[in-house]
């Protein structure tokens, strides 16, 4: 029986690994951003690494699949579980959610 693992039930070590070919690589100072978006919205460890990618990269879907190591319809599946968790339509407005979530934790944070 497969059962769900939300980020928050990962050590903060594998939420804040990141994938990386030598060229790609999370600002220190999202990980806890991207963390507090996974626990909010109930995003998997993976879907956490996809969103990071898909945040800081802005590669097409394609690049991501061959970035992660999964085929583009795991990366679609993935985003498919993403965008109904976060109740968005497309990538970009998951995009746009997750900008919005990081300036309103950079302005309270300050």
């Amino acid at each position: 029986m497969l059962t769900s693992t939300y980020a928050s039930n990962y050590p903060s070590s594998f939420a804040s690994s990141i994938v990386t070919d030598g060229n790609h690589k999370t600002t220190t100072l999202l990980n806890p951003i991207f963390l507090s978006f996974a626990r909010n919205n109930k995003l998997t460890p993976r879907e956490t690494q996809v969103m990071k990618v898909l945040v800081t990269e802005g590669l097409r879907n394609d690049d991501i699949a061959a970035l992660l190591h999964i085929s583009p319809k795991t990366l679609k599946n993935h985003l498919a579980c993403m965008m109904k968790k976060t109740r968005t339509s497309s990538s970009r407005e998951l995009q746009a959610k997750f900008f919005n979530f990081a300036m309103q934790a950079l302005i309270t944070s300050g």
